[in-house]
């Protein structure tokens, strides 16, 4: 039953990740391009001394890009269920109701986990091929909260769809959008690290959310 579940889901959103995947490809390409650019136009040493004094981010295209791929990819995984009220039927299936719900959720979570694990170590393999270990080490906490904000972003649109209450769902789009503000915090490289564990605690606690929803759902709460 749950293989079932997780077809249902790939149904509804493989189009959504292979668009995402295409677009993932293509800013990091253009992103290595720009960086290469600068290269030849400056020098490397030239280049090396303006990223550090200047603390220049070196994958900026990607600061909101992983928060769009999860709000895209749980729209377009729940928003069906409403509209279609598909949700009443998919939670009478022979399963544990929370079990149901956290196979979605663990499907959606694990698709935008994906993309980081792909993503990340291929941008800090590139890097380190033109850069020293401080640059890249640099670079991978400045970017790591955008990467995690993806997570969030997709837990946090997951718990507005599900939410019944038209009202409900604004108060939590407002609790959603102040929780994002942390991962976007502008700070020195490295001045963000210690902050790291704190969020992502704040985006495994959000798995939680959409189990509130669920259950004023299932009161007929409207």
């Amino acid at each position: 039953m749950n293989n079932a579940i997780i077809y249902k889901e790939w149904i509804k959103t493989r189009k959504i990740i292979g668009l995402l995947a295409i677009i993932f490809a293509g800013v990091g390409i253009f992103s290595f391009m720009k960086t290469g650019e600068e290269i030849r136009a400056m020098g490397m040493v030239q280049f090396w001394e303006t990223v550090i004094q200047k603390d220049i981010v070196l994958f900026p295209y990607f600061e909101y890009l992983p928060l769009l791929a999860g709000f895209l990819l749980a729209v377009t995984q729940y928003v069906p269920e409403l509209q279609f009220k598909r949700l009443k039927l998919t939670l009478h299936l022979p399963l544990p109701e929370n079990r149901i719900v956290f196979t979605m959720l663990a499907y959606g979570f694990l698709v935008v986990l994906t993309f980081i694990i792909i993503t990340l170590p291929l941008l800090l393999t590139g890097l380190s091929l033109s850069f020293p270990q401080e640059i890249v080490w640099a670079s991978f906490v400045r970017i790591l909260p955008w990467f995690l904000a993806g997570l969030a972003s997709y837990l946090f649109t997951a718990w507005i769809c599900l939410e019944p209450q038209w009202k409900q769902r604004i108060i939590n789009a407002i609790a959603g959008i102040a929780a994002l503000s942390f991962f976007f915090i502008r700070a020195k490289s490295g001045a963000f690290l210690p902050f790291i564990p704190y969020i992502t605690v704040m985006v495994l606690l959000s798995f939680a959310f959409s189990y509130y929803s669920k259950s004023r759902f299932k009161e007929g709460i409207q």
